[in-house]
C-alpha cells in the first residue's frame, strides 16, 4: 500500500470507539450510523472478569467490522489510540494486519481532533519520511550543481514532470488551492483555511513524490525561508 499523509485514526476504549480521517495534522471527527460506535453492554451491571473480556473482545470485533466499512471504499493507512491492552486485542482481532502504521498509548477519548492531530502526526510523519538529521546538508550540495527548484510554482511545474526525487517541505506550510486538469497550472487561492486542508497543493505535491518512490522530508517552520518554504531535488 502506497504510503500517505492521508490516513485514519481509530480511537479505542472499553465503551466507545471513534474514527478520524486524517490529513497531515488535521483529523475529521467521523460521525454517521458507524462511528462513533458504543459497546451495547451494560456499565452499571457488574460482570465476572472473564466475560468482561469476552465482551471487550466482540466490541473490537464489531468495531473492526465498523472500520473495514470505510476502508474498503478508502483504503488508507490506520494509527490506533488508546490505552496499551485495548490496542493489544484490537490488534489481534484485526482484518487488515498490514494496514497499521502506528499506535499511540494513552486514553485521549475527550481529547479534541485538533489536540490529538497534533498527537498523532508525527507518529504519520515518520512512517511517511521523519526529518533527516543530514537534510540540509544535501539540500546545499543539490543547489551547488543547479538540482534544486524552490517555491510552490516551480516545484509544481517540475514534480507534475515526474523529475523530483526528495521533496522538502516546512511542517506547517499550506497552501489552498489545487491543480488545473488540463495543463496542469495551479489554482492557488491567498486565503488558506487550514480547517480545509483537503484542497492543499502542498499536500498534493508530497502525495505525487510519494507515489513516484522519492522522499520527503518534513522541516520546522522557518527552515526553508530562502526556498520560499518548499523545495525539490531533482533526479539525476
Amino acid at each position: 500500500m502506497q504510503l500517505s499523509i492521508h490516513y485514519y485514526v481509530l480511537s479505542l476504549s472499553e465503551r466507545i470507539s471513534r474514527l478520524y480521517e486524517g490529513f497531515r495534522n488535521k483529523l475529521i471527527d467521523i460521525q454517521d450510523t458507524n462511528f462513533p460506535f458504543e459497546s451495547s453492554s451494560d456499565a452499571g451491571n457488574p460482570v465476572k472478569p472473564g466475560f468482561k473480556d469476552i465482551q471487550l473482545r466482540e466490541f473490537f470485533r464489531q468495531t473492526d467490522q465498523h472500520f473495514a466499512h470505510y476502508y474498503e471504499q478508502d483504503p488508507l493507512r490506520l494509527v490506533l489510540v488508546g490505552e496499551k491492552k485495548n490496542m493489544a486485542i484490537f490488534k489481534a482481532l484485526m482484518t487488515h494486519q498490514d494496514v497499521l502504521i502506528g499506535m499511540v498509548e494513552g486514553n485521549y477519548l475527550k481529547t479534541s481532533p485538533h489536540d490529538l492531530g497534533m498527537i498523532v502526526w508525527p507518529v504519520v510523519k515518520h512512517s511517511v519520511a521523519g526529518a533527516d538529521k543530514n537534510a540540509m546538508q544535501d539540500l546545499a550540495k543539490a543547489v551547488k550543481v543547479n538540482k534544486v527548484v524552490s517555491g510552490i510554482d516551480a516545484v509544481g511545474q517540475f514534480v507534475e514532470t515526474k523529475t523530483g526525487s526528495t521533496l522538502y517541505v516546512e511542517d506547517d506550510y499550506h497552501v489552498k488551492g489545487s491543480i488545473h486538469k488540463t495543463d496542469h497550472s495551479l489554482i492557488i487561492s491567498k486565503h488558506v483555511n487550514l480547517l480545509e486542508v483537503i484542497d492543499d497543493v502542498v499536500d498534493v505535491f508530497i502525495e505525487k513524490v510519494l507515489q513516484m518512490e522519492g522522499t520527503v522530508i518534513f522541516l520546522n517552520s522557518g527552515s526553508l525561508i530562502t526556498f520560499e518554504r518548499i523545495a525539490l531535488i531533482l533526479r539525476n
